[in-house]
Formats: C-alpha cells, sequence, structure tokens
C-alpha cells in the first residue's frame, strides 16, 4: 500500500469519476482504474462499484477511506512540522556566563516573539567545554568570548568587539593611582575565572610576556563571584565592562587606567561545519548577524590599553 494510492482513492471517493480524479491529479485515467485495482486486491474487498460509466463507495470502501483520510492527514501533519515555514523542535545554545547574562536575553527575546514554537535550551560553561560539545553534537550552537578559535572543523562568526577593563574596589590602593603598569600587579592578588574560559589565557599571556608574577591568584567559577570579591578588596581583576557596568555605576567597583597591553576579545558564534542548519538554528544565526543586531551591542565602549 503506497501514499500515492491513498490519496487517489481519497480523491476518487469525492469525485466518483475516474477520469475527472485523473485530471485532478495529473494521472492518465487508466492509471487511476490500475491504483485503485491493485488497492482492492491488496485489501481483499471491493471498494467501488462500478455502476456504467459511474462509480460508488461500497460499505467496505467508505469504512476504508475514513482509515485513508486519517493516514494522509496525519502525513500532513508530519510534513508540516519540517516545513521551512514552520519553526518548530529544540535549539540548545552554550553561552559564556557574561554573554547569558548581558547579551542574550535581548537576542532571545526577539527569537521568541518571532519563532514561538521553538524550545530553547541554554548552559553555561567554560569555551573549552563548548568547543567539545559542538564537537560531540551536543549542542547546535555556541556563544563565547575569545579572541580566536583553534579548531578548523568549527564555523566561527564574530558578533561584537568586547571591552575588557581592569578593576578594583574604591578602597583598593591601586585604585589610588593615576595609571596602571604591568609591573604593578607584582605585588597584588588578580582574580581570574578558571582554566576553560576564552579570555584567561589572553590574561595569562599578556603576564608572560611581560614577565610579570602577580603576588597571588584567586581563580573563581563565576564572574558574580569574582566582582563580589574584588569589591571586597580581595585583589583586582579583568573582565569585559558589560559584565560590570551596574558595579561600575553603584560605585561598587572603579575602573583602572591600565597602561599595559590590550586583550583582543570577541563575541563570537561557532557551530560544527558539516552540522545540518536546521530552521530555527538559521533563524538564530540569522537574527544574531542581521543589520539589525547592533540593537544587541550598544557602541561607546573603549578598549582596554
Amino acid at each position: 500500500m503506497e501514499l500515492r494510492q491513498l490519496q487517489i482513492f481519497s480523491t476518487a471517493a469525492k469525485t466518483l469519476n475516474f477520469t475527472k480524479t485523473g485530471a485532478k491529479l495529473g494521472y492518465a485515467q487508466s492509471n487511476i482504474t490500475g491504483q485503485i485495482r491493485q488497492l482492492e486486491e491488496e485489501l481483499q474487498v471491493r471498494l467501488f462499484e462500478r455502476l456504467g460509466r459511474g462509480i460508488q463507495l461500497t460499505t467496505e470502501g467508505k469504512k476504508f477511506l475514513e482509515n485513508a483520510n486519517q493516514i494522509l492527514l496525519l502525513c500532513e501533519k508530519a510534513k508540516g512540522e519540517f516545513s521551512p515555514d514552520v519553526f518548530r523542535g529544540i535549539l540548545s545554545i552554550g553561552a559564556a556566563e557574561t554573554l547569558c547574562v548581558y547579551r542574550l536575553p535581548q537576542i532571545l527575546s526577539r527569537y521568541r516573539n518571532l519563532y514561538p514554537l521553538v524550545e530553547i535550551r541554554v548552559q553555561t560553561d567554560s569555551c573549552d567545554t563548548f568547543i567539545e560539545a559542538l564537537k560531540a553534537n551536543h549542542i547546535d550552537i555556541a556563544m563565547v568570548l575569545t579572541d580566536k578559535i583553534q579548531a578548523p572543523e568549527l564555523a566561527v562568526q564574530t558578533l561584537h568587539d568586547e571591552t575588557m577593563t581592569m578593576v578594583a574596589s574604591p578602597l583598593h590602593p591601586l585604585a589610588q593611582k593615576q595609571k596602571i603598569k604591568p609591573q604593578d600587579l607584582t605585588e597584588e592578588c588578580l582574580i581570574l575565572t578558571l582554566p576553560g574560559c576564552g579570555y584567561r589565557p589572553l590574561i595569562l599571556a599578556m603576564l608572560k610576556k611581560q614577565n610579570i608574577k602577580p603576588g597571588s591568584i584567586m581563580e573563581l567559577s563565576s564572574v558574580g563571584a569574582i566582582k563580589q570579591c574584588t569589591s571586597c578588596g580581595l585583589g583586582v581583576t579583568i573582565l569585559p565592562k558589560i559584565s560590570i557596568r551596574d558595579d561600575l555605576a553603584s560605585g561598587k567597583l572603579v575602573e583602572l587606567n591600565w597602561t599595559g597591553p590590550s586583550f583582543e576579545v570577541k563575541t563570537q558564534l561557532i557551530y560544527h561545519q558539516e552540522k545540518w542548519i536546521t530552521p530555527p538554528m538559521k533563524a538564530f544565526l540569522d537574527l544574531c548577524c542581521s543589520p539589525n543586531s547592533t540593537d544587541y551591542w550598544p557602541s561607546g565602549d573603549i578598549s582596554l590599553g
């Protein structure tokens, strides 16, 4: 039994004329007759009574029509689930904590308004973890903060150049200095994110290049915890400016006048080059990269350095 046969049978049941059925479906009348005969032979029942030039459904035909219409309806529903005009399914996103808090909500708000039937799953973790998750097809897209992605199998789209800034408590000794040089960190506690963070290697590479060894290093997994410990005077930190705007405005943190090398950090979208781009995934990529995406990336930032 084929779907084509069910379509022919259902149409013939409506027109009660094999010639009209053929004209409606684009088949020759002989093809229509042959398909109906094959269907009757498979079911071992007579579906139509041939009365002269006309046809009428038999009792068995009327019963089979109910089942045939249900099957055809389910097929149309199944095809509709994957129609490019109907966005359904699941979109799995990995996002750096800073981006998940300060960038992603604006994008997801717009996305949900456009595609309310898509189920969105977001997880936060390190850049290294997301790269492995993309390779294993555990997530669809990752939004990370880093400079370069060393993974040729991944596609990378840069969305925004992020400003990094050094901050401390207003009561910290360095807050009283007009200029902060790399050498000023030799006796200070530097508060950093954990290994795997996209921009941590840039900070450590800068220190190594300048032959600077901080007095101590404190590692924390949460940007919120880093800000809290910094505002308590436990040390200085370097964070994306988008994550400390409110803290600067409230006076909990102050921006230090760093004169050392700058840090080139970008918000980037990454996904596996061989992955099938589903309609929900393509819609998210298009939304992030559209001309109107500048609404998500406030201008006026000044780079560190």
